[in-house]
């Protein structure tokens, strides 16, 4: 009985891997998954916008730094056209503080000035990405924009700003996401720059439908 119910529960166990494996390669394969709007200091363009972007991106990933720059003038040339949701996918696992980059970022956010932060730590990550200790240039980068250094520092340790980036990374996850930066088009998947204004080139199309 005890052989039994032990097959039992590993067959279930079988199963509960295969459809959850399932379920990620579906997402991944389809372009399918929760969207949930990011916060409104990292949500960009007009809500009624025909084209929707969601972006994935970590700051310490050298490619994302590049797409920072495409994505800004899709947003110059569209801004009537392109609302664009910028999520954190911090690759903690090779970027050791990938992770602390997007809190930082995320304070500065919620005083205002999150494009400017995020600005300066695609800028300089060479800086950063590779420091030891937690790097002085997060508080650094406060200092020069001139935010609230004691409320920023604070922040920084807020469980509701960790939490939201858990989010972004566990909805990151279900859609598949595996590389940075990875782009939703309209659900349409788009991985790095190349792809993403391989995709660019059709906006004028779409917009005269």
């Amino acid at each position: 009985m005890t052989v039994r119910k032990t097959l039992r529960k590993l067959l279930v166990a079988a199963i509960l891997v295969f459809l959850s494996t399932l379920g990620t390669l579906l997402c991944r394969q389809f372009s399918i998954g929760p969207e949930r709007p990011s916060p409104a200091f990292r949500s960009f363009g007009p809500a009624d916008a025909r084209i929707r972007i969601y972006e994935f991106t970590d700051f310490a990933c050298p490619a994302c730094g590049a797409a920072n720059t495409h994505m800004k003038n899709l947003l110059a040339a569209y801004k009537d056209s392109v609302r664009l949701n910028f999520k954190h996918y911090p690759l903690s696992s090779i970027h050791l503080w990938s992770f602390d980059a997007a809190a930082s970022a995320d304070c500065a956010g919620r005083q205002g000035k999150f494009t400017e932060y995020a600005d300066l730590l695609f800028e300089n990550r060479e800086k950063w990405a590779f420091a030891k200790e937690k790097p002085k240039e997060f508080m650094e980068y406060a200092k020069t924009l001139n935010l609230d250094l004691p409320a920023f520092e604070k922040c920084a340790d807020d469980e509701a700003v960790l939490r939201q980036i858990r989010l972004d990374v566990a909805e990151g996850d279900v859609r598949g996401v595996n590389s940075t930066p990875t782009f939703f088009v309209n659900g349409k998947r788009a991985v790095g720059s190349g792809q993403l204004l391989d995709q660019a080139k059709l906006f004028d199309n779409f917009l005269k439908e």
